[in-house]
């Protein structure tokens, strides 16, 4: 429902490698507004190489908020983005600019712009530390399988090898005594806090996604992927807990290969093939999503600009963007 007293966003999703930085940056030149990063690993510290963080050059063409701020080892849930986020947007709005949020993160952007509730629940930090030692003893599996017994629906919308969320939602089940999906199904019906419009960046063509992906693992290998991998495999050998980074894709394919387990060229390409597995899994997510546009870059080739027009067009529709959208 349009509502002209809600804080307009704009949302540029989608998967990996398909340019949604370069729109993102685009869009604040022309609306004046400042980037929010919706990606779950770019906020450590340490790793910019593997979560594909902003550039120097990038971070000075528009304000970028919510990237490399937290230490590895600290533990930051879907909770803690929502309040970070929902601060940032509001500074960013009061400041008489439009947020811009770029990302991949689809749990992340839903439960930010569609307002989810994270308030049930609770924690219990002897309850997490044992299910992450389960995890880390009997592989995920074991726990996701768990997941599947006590919530299925629950286990139906979260990836197995996904620690954190698998935790999170046993977590619940525990303390509140009923599905995780129960609280989920309540806050599909809590109204969004924002004006937003949702742009998320495809192919059409899913081998030239891949192509651009094998690419792009293969620049970060040449910019020194391999060596801050190290680094940071050597840093979770003495961490008490392994950090949730850890988890994250172009790290967990090539700490294997420090172990001695598999060879240097298995290891990238089991990289390769689980950013492309990851890729396909942000489409289906986002493709799911209420107030989105596909947009596919393939139907762009050699005309950024109309990509861009095409962009504001949307976002005009919205009530995103233009006069209408910021208050100056």
């Amino acid at each position: 429902m349009y509502s002209d007293k809600k804080i307009a966003v704009a949302a540029v999703v989608g998967p990996t490698a398909t340019g949604k930085t370069a729109l993102g940056l685009q869009l604040c030149q022309r609306l004046q507004g400042e980037i929010v990063s919706c990606d779950s690993m770019q906020i450590y510290q340490g790793l910019p190489i593997g979560t594909a963080q902003p550039t120097r050059e990038e971070r000075e063409a528009a304000p970028y908020h919510l990237v490399d701020f937290l230490p590895v080892e600290e533990p930051f849930s879907v909770s803690d983005y929502v309040q970070m986020a929902s601060s940032t947007i509001g500074q960013i709005h009061d400041r008489g600019h439009l947020p811009v949020l770029v990302g991949g993160t689809g749990l992340y952007a839903r439960s930010l712009l569609r307002g989810f509730s994270f308030e049930e629940g609770g924690r219990d930090e002897a309850l997490r530390q044992r299910l992450f030692q389960e995890a880390e003893t009997c592989g995920p599996q074991a726990l996701y399988q768990c997941l599947q017994k006590l919530d299925p629906k629950s286990a139906q919308e979260i990836h197995p090898n996904n620690v954190k969320r698998v935790i999170r939602a046993l977590e619940y089940i525990q303390l509140c005594g009923e599905p995780f999906s129960a609280q989920a199904e309540r806050s599909q019906t809590a109204e969004s806090p924002y004006r937003y419009g949702m742009l998320c960046l495809s192919f059409r063509d899913r081998e030239k996604l891949y192509r651009r992906i094998e690419r792009r693992v293969d620049h970060m290998l040449e910019q020194g992927l391999l060596e801050e991998a190290q680094a940071f495999y050597l840093r979770c050998q003495k961490a008490q807990r392994i950090p949730t980074a850890a988890q994250a894709i172009g790290y967990k394919e090539l700490f294997p290969y420090f172990r001695g387990e598999v060879s240097l060229e298995e290891a990238v390409e089991n990289l390769k093939r689980e950013t492309r597995r990851y890729a396909k899994r942000q489409i289906t997510w986002f493709s799911r999503e209420k107030n989105a546009a596909f947009l596919y870059v393939d139907d762009w080739e050699g005309q950024e600009e109309g990509l861009l027009e095409e962009s504001l067009r949307l976002l005009r529709q919205w009530h995103v963007g233009g006069g209408e959208a910021v208050e100056q």
